[in-house]
């Protein structure tokens, strides 16, 4: 049996009564961290990439290869549809068609475009040169490809321009629009909203989910109703940082691996190794292996399950 493309998969969640929240990550281990969790649908967030590639900041230094690299590699192991922030499509229009061609060719669901200026200045692209980004990244995905046509002009103080630049886009060939600059917002961000949705009634994303000492800046659910389909977070990075440094801080203190083997149950999970997560633990990768060897114990998945899976794993 053919699996269905994940892009498929994406447009069909579209069309459910429901707003997804999207896990902005950055490889395999935290996208498989999302799948565990429940999440539909999956991001790869350019600056996340840069720091955990480079340990620079998302200086829009990454090539296309890089973003082709990390995408071949969470859609061979995640069945979730995954879409690529691709910032300004890394240069020209030609620049954008290519890299959607390479990014779908490589198992992107969607890819995320930006009307920011070149060369990182500060600003938008004038709109008719945005459409152009915007019709190239088009053309360079497949039919189903889904894209989200990323708007960087201020909602509050720029209505007209931001609704006007969605519209545009829109007939450019976008799927979704996304109005990036929602955390800048100081008035009633739903009131803003639902302005918005009285005038672009098509599919939005909400980007940036945030808090405010510990108070969520709106209920997303209020947000259904209005065209939002999905809302980005971005936890991974900052969540595997927490627990680096909370687990590495005991660690020293305590001159032991205690710590982290106790407080993995308060996930509910609990395991020795991350690799049982990704094929060991359920024998997949054994029963793959053990087809190309003489003896099953020169399998490396054979040996490396006996030793790493403890009896009271769970998953």
């Amino acid at each position: 049996m053919v699996a269905k493309k994940t892009s498929l998969i994406l447009r069909e969640l579209m069309k459910e009564d429901e707003i997804f929240i999207v896990p902005e990550l950055y490889d395999c281990a935290s996208a498989k961290a999302a799948e565990m969790n429940g999440f539909k649908v999956i991001m790869v967030s350019s600056g996340d990439l840069a720091c955990s590639l480079t340990g620079i900041p998302d200086l829009q230094l990454l090539s296309v290869d890089e973003f082709v690299a990390v995408t071949e590699r969470i859609c061979n192991m995640s069945p979730l549809p995954l879409i690529i922030d691709a910032d300004d499509g890394f240069g020209r229009p030609l620049n954008a068609f290519y890299a959607c061609k390479r990014l779908t060719k490589a198992g992107a669901a969607g890819v995320l475009i930006t009307d920011s200026a070149e060369l990182g200045r500060k600003g938008v692209l004038p709109v008719d040169e945005a459409v152009l980004r915007f019709k190239a990244a088009r053309d360079g995905l497949d039919a189903d490809g889904f894209l989200i046509a990323r708007v960087d002009t201020n909602p509050e103080t720029e209505f007209e321009e931001t609704i006007e630049r969605s519209r545009r886009y829109r007939e450019a060939g976008a799927d979704m629009i996304c109005i990036l600059a929602m955390h800048q917002v100081k008035g009633d961000k739903l009131a803003l909203c639902r302005k918005i949705a009285e005038l672009d009634h098509d599919l939005k994303w909400y980007p940036d989910l945030t808090s405010y000492k510990g108070v969520p800046e709106l209920n997303i659910n209020d947000l259904t109703s209005l065209g939002y389909k999905m809302v980005g977070v971005h936890y991974s990075a900052h969540a595997a940082m927490l627990a680096m440094l909370d687990t590495g801080r005991h660690v020293m203190e305590n001159r032991n691996n205690c710590y982290v083997e106790e407080h993995y149950k308060d996930t509910g999970w609990n395991f020795f190794t991350p690799m049982s997560l990704f094929g060991l633990a359920n024998g997949e990768w054994t029963a793959i292996e053990k087809k190309y060897v003489k003896k099953p114990e020169d399998a490396i998945s054979v040996r490396s399950q006996a030793y790493f899976c403890r009896s009271d794993d769970k998953f």
